[in-house]
């Protein structure tokens, strides 16, 4: 398993590395392993060129981090469905690191409702 570090600001005048280095500590309690994926680009626009890359590089059970959900979207409820499926599809576990909810895998009546209030 491979944790895929996303960050994304919107213009090359923003510092979308700024948080990097907080993610790369925080992934260490799932793997020991990490790729970073850096973009300047909108998060409006579903097709970009960095997240497309990660999903094209994922595996089954990688885990997808991200800083909070706005730096993986600003999407229309409908895009972000898509997102949503695509990285479903992939079989990724999305982490969002200022989502406690999203830190733990819970199994039974208490992991389904973390899923339904995650989704």
């Amino acid at each position: 398993m491979t944790v895929r570090i996303y960050v994304r600001a919107s213009t090359k005048d923003q510092d979308a590395k700024r948080a990097l280095s907080d993610l790369i500590g925080f992934s260490k309690s799932y793997a020991d392993s990490y790729v970073d994926y850096i973009e300047n680009y909108s998060g409006t626009k579903l097709d970009r060129p960095v997240l497309t890359k990660l999903l094209d590089d994922a595996n089954q059970g990688d885990v997808l981090l991200v800083e909070s959900v706005d730096r993986l979207s600003r999407l229309s409820q409908d895009d972000f469905t898509i997102l949503k499926q695509r990285i479903k599809d992939k079989g990724l576990r999305l982490v969002v690191a200022d989502l406690p909810t999203t830190h733990t895998v819970n199994d039974g009546m208490t992991g389904e409702i973390l899923n339904v209030v995650n989704n």
